[in-house]
């Protein structure tokens, strides 16, 4: 029996590296107080874990296309709060908030998308998704 714990001990323990580095913040890498809006083309589109992925072609104002990465909550929250793969396509025209990294790349947190029927998707049920705080 000994030896059975001692087995099942040294195999949880060789699995807490796993479950350490499986989740992360996102303060880590996004300025929560820091949002910001964008509005591109989709150019596409990774609705899969651990974290829904757009990536927007945005031109800026000298005109040149810039390719930002639009992270999101994990399918699973998404789909709860009414987001489908098919929600947002190649193509669409969308308007996203959401937080600006600390690095200053062109990547973001999202809080809300706009798509271009005027409808708005927030990311997080319950969570302050707005840019101006309300």
């Amino acid at each position: 029996m000994k030896r059975y714990h001692l087995e099942l001990t040294v195999g949880l323990i060789c699995l807490l590296p796993c479950v350490v580095r499986a989740h992360h913040s996102i303060a880590v890498e996004y300025d929560m107080h820091t949002q910001g809006t964008i509005q591109g083309v989709v150019s596409e589109v990774w609705f899969k874990n651990p974290h829904v992925r757009y990536y927007v072609s945005v031109t800026d104002a000298q005109g040149e296309e810039i390719v930002w990465n639009a992270h999101g909550h994990n399918p699973v929250t998404l789909v709860r709060t009414g987001w489908m793969l098919e929600t947002i396509k190649v193509g669409d025209r969308i308007a996203i908030t959401g937080d600006l990294t600390r690095d200053g790349s062109p990547k973001m947190f999202i809080r809300t998308v706009e798509l271009a029927d005027g409808r708005v998707l927030i990311s997080h049920p319950g969570a302050d998704n707005h840019a101006d705080g309300g």
